[in-house]
C-alpha cells in the first residue's frame, strides 16, 4: 500500500502554504498528495454553512490543486471533501497517510506563531507523523531533531534520517546530557550513549551526514536556536497527561509554536 502525503486544506493562506511544502514532500517520498477538504460541520442545522463561503472555499481548492500540477507535473493529486467534524477527519486521514500536513499563522517574532485547536489537537492525537508548517517556508537548511532522553528512538531517528536523506541536507541532532562534562571532557557525559543510539542509523544511511549538538541547558531553547537556520524540525510526542486532558511535551510545544521552519511531530507509541 503507498501511502499518500496528507494535507488539511480550508481555502486560507495558511493551508495553502501548507499545501505547497506537502507537494514538494510528496515528490521527494515518490508518493501521491491528498487534498482533503473538510467542509466545516455546525452542530446547529438552522445555520448551515453559506454557499457562498462553500464556494469560496472550493475555488481555492482549485486554484491550489491547477498550482501544484502545474509546479509538480508528475505528481499525482487527489482531492476529498469530507463532511465530518475536523478533528475526526484530520485524525482518521492521519491513519492512511505517510505524513499530514497543517498550515498555521505568524503572529510575529516575539510571541511565534498561532497554532489553532485543530492543529494542535491533530498533533496531539494523530496516529502518524504530523507536519505544521510555518508560513513562508524556504525549504533550505539542515533537518534538526530533538532527541529526548526516554527511548524509543527508532520512529524519530527513521523520521528524521529518511527527511535528510531526501533533501541532501545535513542531520543536526539536539540532546540536552545528564550534567555538565567532567574537567578535560570535550562535552557533556552522555556523548558515548548518543554515539551508540545512532551508530545503526550511520550504517543504515552513511550518505546522511550527521552533526551532534550534545549540551547541557533548556532542551526547547537549544532546539530553538538550533531551528533557526533549519529546514525541517522533527520532535517526539508522548502524550502528557493534564488536568485538561491530554498535552503535548513542552519541547514539542515550543517548537510547534516557536520554532519559524516545519515542525513534524512523530508520535512514539
Amino acid at each position: 500500500m503507498v501511502r499518500p502525503v496528507s494535507v488539511g486544506f480550508d481555502g486560507s493562506a495558511e493551508s495553502l502554504a501548507a499545501a505547497a511544502w506537502a507537494g514538494r514532500e510528496a515528490v521527494l517520498r515518490g508518493v501521491p498528495l491528498r487534498l482533503l477538504h473538510v467542509l466545516d460541520v455546525r452542530a446547529d442545522a438552522a445555520r448551515p454553512v453559506p454557499s457562498s463561503e462553500r464556494e469560496w472555499a472550493e475555488s481555492r481548492l482549485e486554484v491550489a490543486r491547477e498550482q501544484l500540477t502545474e509546479t509538480h507535473p508528475e505528481l499525482r493529486v487527489d482531492v476529498d471533501r469530507v463532511t465530518e467534524p475536523p478533528v475526526r477527519a484530520l485524525v482518521d486521514a492521519a491513519r492512511d497517510a505517510e505524513v499530514l500536513v497543517l498550515g498555521s499563522r505568524e503572529l510575529g517574532t516575539v510571541q511565534g506563531f498561532l497554532l489553532g485547536p485543530v492543529s494542535l489537537a491533530v498533533a496531539t492525537h494523530a496516529p502518524r507523523p504530523v507536519v505544521v508548517v510555518h508560513e513562508p517556508s524556504n525549504g533550505g537548511g539542515a533537518v534538526v531533531l530533538g532527541l529526548g532522553r526516554a527511548r524509543p528512538y527508532d520512529p524519530l531517528l527513521a523520521f528524521a534520517f529518511q527527511a535528510a536523506a531526501a533533501r541532501g541536507a545535513v542531520l543536526r541532532i539536539v540532546q540536552v546530557a545528564d550534567g555538565e562534562p567532567a574537567v578535560g571532557e570535550p562535552e557533556p557525559r552522555g556523548g558515548s550513549a548518543l554515539a551508540e543510539v545512532l551508530r545503526p542509523w550511520r550504517e543504515r544511511m552513511p550518505a546522511v551526514e550527521v552533526d551532534e549538538w550534545l549540551t547541557t541547558g533548556s532542551a526547547a531553547q537549544h532546539l530553538l536556536e538550533a531551528a533557526a537556520q533549519a529546514a525541517l524540525v522533527v520532535v517526539g510526542r508522548r502524550e502528557h497527561r493534564h488536568p485538561l486532558g491530554v498535552a503535548l511535551g513542552a519541547v514539542a510545544h515550543a517548537a510547534l509554536h516557536h520554532a519559524p521552519c516545519p515542525v513534524a511531530v512523530v508520535p512514539l507509541g
